[in-house]
């Protein structure tokens, strides 16, 4: 799969240290997904961090990454 980053994911995704293979799992496999104003969050659990990944996507298209993150509200 590949993922178009938007500026600000990329800056993000390095920052956090979120690798690639995670954010492709919870685009591909979610354990849950939220879509508001016309983007998709895309939910993975990490039990190692306890805390859900979140990735958020373009709603029209999954591949466009706007930004990842582990959800700290979201505790898996």
């Amino acid at each position: 799969m590949d993922q178009i980053f938007a500026e600000h994911a990329a800056f993000q995704v390095q920052r956090r240290a979120i690798k690639i293979e995670w954010i492709e799992a919870a685009i591909l496999m979610p354990d849950d997904t939220e879509i508001r104003d016309g983007k998709t969050s895309f939910l993975k659990c990490h039990k190692e961090r306890g805390k859900m990944l979140r990735v958020v996507a373009r709603e029209n298209d999954h591949c466009h990454v706007i930004t990842a993150y582990f959800d700290r509200r979201r505790p898996c």
